[in-house]
């Protein structure tokens, strides 16, 4: 076993990066690496043959000669050594409810930031969240073509679009994302938004009255005394008395 197994013996355990911060690369550096060779001068020599592409300082993309990773699994694997999970826009399309183009993945992080990482036209930033917020968020491990992915669910996304509107970039379709949710969803969606803030439990109030649709139960209590915008700096749009928020 040598330097140039390293990527096919990643894209064997369907992990589209490695991270050189990672257990998994000490892993195969362990058992690939002659003992002596400098990790520098083995992805310096993959990437010169094509078979990784730098991302960032410490992260490499594997390349496979057959098919690209999806960038959702990428964004997961860019941070596959630490607690995350993919959340808003891709989320949204990985779930089917909407079908845009990604000029922005947002990786949830526990109380931690980190560096946006271009990938073609897509950025993947790193947002924070705090440990205890954390902890609560409802995501799960799943598979998109082959590759693991940790993937906030549905009503996590949108709980996540609305207490943090600049995470998503497609904000406009929340309507379009809700539409389908039926009124256990929708009781989840709005007990998660009151967990994480009143600002989020607003704007849901807002969207679901402008769409004359069913208002959970444990949204119906709130009295909101500060206003908040829907969308950041975007007060253009009408004001909901009940809820305080400028659409």
């Amino acid at each position: 076993m040598s330097c140039a197994d390293i990527p096919d013996w990643f894209l064997r355990r369907r992990l589209p990066v490695i991270n050189l911060r990672s257990q998994v690369w000490q892993e195969a550096r362990r058992e690939l690496l002659p003992s002596g060779y400098a990790p520098a001068v083995c992805l310096s020599r993959l990437q010169a043959a094509g078979r990784v592409r730098r991302l960032a300082q410490g992260l490499y993309l594997v390349l496979d000669p057959v098919r690209e990773a999806p960038p959702v699994a990428v964004a997961s694997g860019i941070f596959g050594h630490a607690g995350h999970y993919v959340t808003t826009d891709a989320a949204f399309v990985t779930h089917g409810l909407i079908d845009q183009p990604l000029p922005m993945i947002t990786v949830v992080l526990k109380a931690t930031r980190h560096r946006p990482v271009e990938l073609g036209r897509t950025v993947i930033r790193g947002a924070a969240l705090a440990p205890d917020k954390f902890a609560g968020a409802d995501f799960y491990e799943t598979t998109v073509d082959g590759f693991r992915v940790l993937l906030a669910t549905r009503e996590q996304a949108v709980v996540d679009a609305l207490a943090e509107p600049r995470w998503m970039t497609h904000n406009t379709l929340l309507p379009e994302v809700l539409a389908p949710f039926n009124e256990e969803e929708l009781e989840r969606t709005a007990r998660g938004a009151l967990a994480r803030s009143a600002a989020a439990a607003q704007r849901l109030g807002y969207l679901l009255e402008e769409a004359g649709t069913f208002t959970p139960p444990s949204l119906s209590a709130l009295r909101p005394t500060s206003v908040v915008d829907l969308r950041p700096h975007q007060r253009h749009g009408t004001f909901s008395t009940r809820w305080r928020v400028y659409g």
